[in-house]
């Protein structure tokens, strides 16, 4: 244990966070080989933090989770900084990439310990974490961390095709098929809203519907159109004090982005996407997390390139409320 301890500290640079349930707690992140596109700079000049959590323990059909925060830090190599949405060039402020979690594989419960603490530490120096995952279950803690932080007065906005809302799956509370279940735990279900939702099973139909989970499915994004789910969302966050955002990739259609774990035909288009995006995303946010995507099932890299991008307009569009 020694000898791991004495690599630990030679290899990971260290955060420290405060005391932690009496004793002083000190969070490991690995240094990433790449930086999200290339870049890097100094904390004051960007209020963002690029962190990855290659959380890849609870797959339930294909699993590589693990080496996205990599492949979508190299797509972002390819892509432009300016958003033509937001008129706002992410080259003029960046972020601060500050490495991936280094997460323990013996339980899933002691790794969303893990990220609970890590992610616990960059929220309580008021910087807008975007967490590059990583299957979804890294949400549990990063919501729970983000809680610890600002309090209950928070509402998660998750775009999934899954509704996630099993009590348990495979024999475990804590799966990428239960995250929302565990988020709703957390908050309560005024708090939290579900758009994209195209694959349930039969238990969480009936939930949605029983349990009053507010929820858009993808069919009725593409009949209602555009304008009206962004405005059904506003509607839905301005009661909100804060917002915590989850990009599940899964919610676009495979064919934009087919390196994802769980694939689900008649997905979102990128377009519908971003447009939502634009009239929604404002200083409310608080932090973003993009996960499901799986390298090994995206030679192509798009699934990575779209992930990307999500994170560069994300950052463009909190940018521009914050300096409205």
């Amino acid at each position: 244990m020694g000898v791991l301890k004495s690599w630990i500290l030679f290899a990971f640079r260290t955060i420290h966070v405060g005391k932690c349930v009496g004793e002083e707690a000190e969070l490991y992140i690995a240094a990433s080989p790449y930086s999200f596109g290339g870049f890097t700079t100094s904390r004051d000049r960007s209020p963002f933090s690029i962190l990855g959590v290659p959380l890849d323990m609870t797959s339930s059909f294909r699993s590589g989770y693990r080496t996205a925060p990599l492949s979508v830090r190299l797509a972002a190599q390819n892509l432009e900084y300016f958003s033509l949405r937001f008129g706002v060039d992410v080259e003029d402020f960046l972020y601060v990439d500050e490495g991936d979690v280094v997460l323990p594989q013996d339980s899933i419960v002691k790794a969303l310990d893990v990220v609970q603490k890590v992610s616990k530490g960059i929220l309580s120096s008021k910087r807008i974490p975007i967490f590059l995952g990583g299957e979804h279950t890294l949400t549990v803690g990063t919501v729970r961390a983000a809680v610890d932080v600002y309090g209950r007065d928070l509402c998660v906005l998750v775009f999934d095709a899954h509704a996630d809302l099993r009590v348990e799956y495979g024999g475990s509370r804590y799966s990428h098929a239960c995250t929302v279940s565990r988020v709703l735990e957390t908050l309560g279900r005024d708090s939290v809203y579900i758009a994209g939702v195209r694959a349930v099973s039969k238990a969480e139909y009936e939930r949605l519907r029983s349990d009053g989970v507010k929820h858009l499915t993808a069919r009725t994004i593409r009949r209602v159109g555009v304008k009206q789910v962004a405005s059904v969302l506003h509607d839905f966050l301005s009661s909100c004090s804060r917002v915590y955002l989850s990009v599940d990739m899964d919610v676009f259609d495979p064919a934009f982005a087919p390196g994802v774990a769980t694939p689900e035909p008649e997905g979102m288009f990128p377009s519908e996407f971003f447009d939502i995006f634009h009239e929604i995303v404002n200083k409310k946010f608080i932090a973003l997390d993009i996960t499901e995507v799986t390298p090994p099932y995206d030679p192509s890299m798009i699934t990575s390139m779209l992930a990307a991008r999500v994170a560069l307009e994300f950052m463009a569009g909190a940018y521009a409320s914050l300096h409205a």
